[in-house]
């Protein structure tokens, strides 16, 4: 005679067998859904490199940008610096001018040249020209 432990261990085997099929179809589907899920996990995980990658990019052109707007500052300031000073040049020159427009030739009115003033004048302006590098 069967004993009753043995009669419910046959009865599980039994719905096990029953079960199996399903059962292993359930677990195929997870597996495949494992499989797909972490094929999306790496696809993820390039895609984050990939990021990390512009972002580090990213980060060195606005470095590159500061340094530049940091220049364009600096050589602004400088244009401004040697505006001021051509301009100061430029009343010195005129000053210059009309200060020798004041006076008369050492040579009684006419110059070397026989030009008269006028050629003076201009000596005088090439000659600050030429200090100034104008």
């Amino acid at each position: 005679m069967i004993s009753a432990e043995s009669k419910e261990i046959r009865e599980e085997v039994r719905r096990w067998l029953e079960d199996g099929p399903t059962q292993l179809s359930v677990l195929a589907g997870l597996l495949h859904e494992y499989d797909r899920l972490r094929e999306r996990v790496a696809m993820a995980e390039r895609e984050q490199e990939r990021l990390r990658g512009l972002s580090y990019e990213n980060e060195q052109l606005h470095n590159r940008v500061e340094t530049a707007e940091h220049q364009s500052d600096r050589l602004r300031e400088e244009v401004s610096r040697l505006r001021a000073e051509v301009e100061q040049y430029h009343r010195e020159r005129t000053e210059m001018a009309e200060h020798l427009d004041a006076q008369p030739p050492p040579d009684g009115g006419r110059c070397a040249t026989g030009q008269g003033a006028s050629n003076f004048r201009s000596f005088g302006a090439a000659l600050l020209d030429a200090v100034h590098g104008g």
